[in-house]
């Protein structure tokens, strides 16, 4: 093996009789390179680009949430608290009123979920990190208030310094006559915050108290939200719940709750690995050139390898080994390159977004070491195979 590496190596780096060799040896070591940066570098930003909006959405999403099996609302008994209160891995929960209710704003109306938390909902959620104007009210003396999506807050044309108050709907079971067929209350907007396009566009949280008169409801809640001190304990704390809840209640993760977010996530950065792979495996085409090239152009040498006894796989294991030499050095550069733009851009934020009131200045980069090996290896593999089966086929041919 190391006959063969020390004559590849000086194949490699000696001049040829014919210089097109060395120029298209430099183009495949160059598209590698190029390939591989591509590949660190986009990966990185849809890294960066997930991260983030992971991070939106957990603000509103907990890790768990607990609801009824059957119905909206349900009574929660204080052993069930208590027994919450046993679990050490839980940081904190929450009890939550979430429903649908209509929203009249001047003369604009548009269906909301209305939410109705307490009152440390952002300190202990990191909520606050999402309000883009005004700050996190619910109550100011007698007088409910609410943190309005940005997307309602521009479909109806609300506006803070506004004294016009939101009017809300909702079906009045109880109700006597079609006169009094609907409850209606009234809040103001204290804040507009942004998360997602799909949460800011439907949600309104004020205070529980708030929901409870709106919805006419007693004690009565729509879930118990639940964070924990950590992501690895999401698996061993569901089940525990689940066997406390019993069949009355559903417990589900922040995973099953963001199925289709966490799938479109998975999914987008598989189809951009693909197409990027696909424009590498064409690029490595040029090895097959260069090396077929050096072939031909040492053919004299194989006759002379052939008389000093060198077997066949020997001599295949030369022009092979070299191929693998431009894969090497061109993936080493290409992973130098790559992890020193996304450290550049992570630390120093070069590539700015444009004007357009983004939530963030500078496109977000995240380097995650898996992702490095994986293209690491899968450029390694697409070079083996680009000059393993020309050089087979070209030297038992020549050499016959």
């Amino acid at each position: 093996m190391r006959l063969s590496y020390f004559i590849a190596r000086r194949y490699l780096f000696s001049r040829k009789k014919q210089n097109a060799i060395n120029i298209i040896s430099a183009i495949s070591t160059v598209g590698v390179a190029i390939g591989t940066t591509a590949l660190i570098v986009i990966l990185s930003v849809f890294n960066g680009i997930d991260l983030f909006l992971q991070k939106s959405t957990d603000s509103l999403t907990p890790d768990i949430v607990i609801f009824p099996a059957e119905g909206k609302f349900m009574h929660f008994d204080s052993t069930f608290y208590d027994r919450m209160d046993a679990i050490p891995e839980i940081a904190y929960y929450n009890p939550v009123i979430e429903e649908n209710a209509l929203l009249k704003y001047g003369e604009r109306l548009r269906p909301v979920v209305v939410k109705g938390v307490t009152e440390d909902f952002p300190e202990v959620t990191g909520f606050a990190n999402s309000i883009v104007e005004g700050g996190f009210r619910l109550k100011d003396r007698d007088v409910y208030e609410a943190v309005v999506g940005a997307g309602v807050a521009v479909e109806v044309g609300l506006g803070l310094n506004f004294l016009t108050p939101m009017m809300f709907y909702y079906p009045d079971k109880r109700a006597s006559s079609l006169n009094s067929a609907l409850n209606t209350e009234y809040l103001f907007p204290a804040g507009i915050f942004s998360s997602q396009q799909e949460i800011d566009g439907k949600l309104v949280i004020t205070d529980i108290d708030f929901a409870r008169k709106l919805f006419l409801l007693d004690d009565e809640i729509s879930k118990v939200e639940l964070k924990l001190k950590g992501e690895k304990y999401i698996g061993r704390v569901k089940e525990q719940l689940q066997q406390l809840a019993g069949s009355h209640y559903r417990v589900e993760d922040k995973y099953e709750l963001n199925r289709s977010f966490y799938a479109m996530m998975r999914s987008e950065k598989l189809v951009v690995f693909l197409i990027l792979l696909f424009i590498l495996l064409i690029a490595s085409f040029n090895i097959v050139g260069s090396i077929s090239m050096l072939i031909l152009d040492k053919k004299e040498d194989l006759v002379v390898y052939k008389a000093l006894g060198m077997p066949l796989n020997r001599i295949v294991s030369v022009f092979k080994t070299e191929g693998n030499l431009i894969t090497c050095i061109g993936a080493f550069i290409g992973v130098v390159l790559g992890v020193a733009i996304c450290l550049l851009q992570e630390n120093y934020g070069l590539i700015k977004l444009r004007e357009g009131g983004y939530l963030l200045e500078a496109y977000p980069v995240k380097l995650i070491f898996g992702d490095i090996v994986l293209i690491i290896f899968t450029v390694l593999c697409i070079g083996y195979v680009a000059s393993y089966f020309p050089v087979k086929y070209l030297v038992r041919k020549l050499i016959k």
